[in-house]
């Protein structure tokens, strides 16, 4: 291999060693497929605006909780290389995303992840998903279960996945 070679391929590995190291801070941890799945928690309406590459996705749906207060920690999905949990919140008249850590289901309610609130932000997706495909995102949840969800992807332009209804302007 030549000194280029050696530099590029030296490069390659540093910059995935350092992608690895900030996922595992950023909200990537694996949802335990062996976690029991909750009795109490479930997910509806889930759907995913697909954005062209190399900009995120963003993943809506509703949680239901009929239990006590749990915290949702963490989101995964095999079509996705990351799943984000993110939050639109306004400051100075100017919408501004960030990363959670957690979100509190309420007891006995439910909360929406919808446009301009809670969201997924989905990154890098599987070669080949397209608009019409279903796939499926599991959640970790504090008291250590889970909770899955089947996303039906969207185009860009889906301003509500909500009864299967787009808004159109």
């Amino acid at each position: 291999m030549n000194r280029i070679g050696k530099i590029v391929g030296g490069l390659s590995a540093s910059i995935l060693l350092a992608t690895s190291a900030w996922a595992a801070n950023h909200g990537a941890a694996a949802v335990a497929a062996d976690a029991p799945v909750s009795a109490t928690v479930t997910a509806s309406d889930c759907w995913i605006r697909q954005i062209p590459a190399p900009a995120p996705s963003g993943g809506f749906l509703v949680f239901h909780n009929t239990g006590a207060q749990v915290n949702l920690i963490s989101a995964q999905s095999p079509d996705y290389a990351q799943v984000m949990i993110h939050q639109t919140t306004e400051e100075n008249g100017m919408s501004k995303m960030s990363m959670v850590h957690q979100v509190a289901l309420p007891a006995a309610g439910q909360l929406a992840f919808k446009p301009g609130s809670y969201h997924m932000m989905l990154e890098q997706a599987r070669d080949g998903l397209k608009v019409g495909d279903h796939v499926q995102v599991n959640f970790a949840l504090d008291n250590g279960q889970r909770v899955t969800a089947q996303c039906e992807v969207k185009p860009a332009k889906a301003m509500s996945g909500m009864s299967g209804h787009q808004m159109k302007h």
